[in-house]
């Protein structure tokens, strides 16, 4: 079925994909401008080091912009990734927000992570790059990945693992139990047990259908008990650190083999943590 035909079933579902409700002090090293296709431009949030070991593309949650993640996002650079971020046409900071569809949003997505994926090979070309998001931007990364082969050809041949916090979970006529089948890569999703969506995502364990879907080999979801669809907007604090410490680490293990990041990853999980991997 075509991404057109599956969009207009999932109709007003693609709402529930909302970004964190806590608001962070911007500070990216460039914000610069990034032509997505003849017809449309946006910005693009970039948190560069000094030394650039790797990519990391990012994709925010359904009404966000990249700053409100900014805590985060730094985090990344600091550890050695530059993070490249586009202001989707769903934002609420995009100028002509009202003249796109919900459904017309999340093509535009696509094409605004492609934009930034060229942007990374034409200044970085051969750095190893990975895919991540928040919310509806853990849908487009895992797209990026392999994913939702079904919705045409998505898949983003530079990228090499999905990192994911939070997640669409189930929607009809859009994600199903054959959307994941097709990851080609390396995915940790991370989410909590208070991770819902009112109207939407009643179940929390929902956001584990990616891992629980996808092909068996390499995949991780981790639920931290009290987190919820705000997880990574800085509340509670202790739970954002520890979301920001297994995404640091999965990042560092997958694009620079880094041992000592494998070992965070593999050690027992604490006990308010819930730990699948398949």
């Amino acid at each position: 079925m075509k991404l057109s035909s599956l969009l207009r079933r999932a109709g007003l579902a693609m709402l529930l994909l909302l970004g964190p409700v806590t608001l962070a002090l911007a500070a990216p090293t460039h914000v610069l401008p990034l032509q997505v296709s003849a017809d449309r431009a946006t910005t693009m949030a970039v948190w560069e080091p000094a030394q650039v070991r790797g990519v990391v593309l990012f994709s925010s949650g359904h009404g966000a912009w990249p700053e409100r993640y900014e805590r985060l996002l730094q985090s990344w650079a600091d550890a050695g990734f530059v993070v490249l971020a586009p202001l989707h046409v769903d934002s609420m900071k995009y100028p002509q927000r009202e003249q796109f569809s919900l459904q017309q949003g999340l093509t535009e997505r696509f094409a605004d992570m492609r934009a930034a994926s060229a942007y990374a090979e034409k200044h970085w070309r051969g750095m190893p790059v990975a895919a991540t998001g928040h919310s509806l931007g853990t849908l487009i990364s895992a797209a990026l990945g392999g994913a939702f082969s079904g919705l045409g050809p998505l898949r983003d041949p530079s990228v090499v693992a999905v990192l994911g916090f939070s997640s669409p979970g189930r929607i009809p006529g859009l994600v199903d139990a054959q959307s994941y089948a097709s990851l080609a890569v390396p995915l940790l999703l991370v989410t909590g047990d208070e991770d819902r969506v009112p109207g939407f995502v009643t179940d929390p364990a929902d956001h584990l259908y990616a891992v629980e879907t996808a092909p068996a080999g390499n995949n991780t979801g981790v639920v931290l008990a009290g987190g919820d669809h705000n997880l990574v907007g800085g509340e509670p604090e202790a739970l954002f650190e520890r979301a920001r410490e297994l995404g640091t680490a999965f990042l560092r293990l997958q694009l620079l083999q880094d041992a000592h990041a494998g070992e965070v990853l593999a050690a027992p999980a604490a006990a308010n943590e819930r730990w699948l991997r398949r």
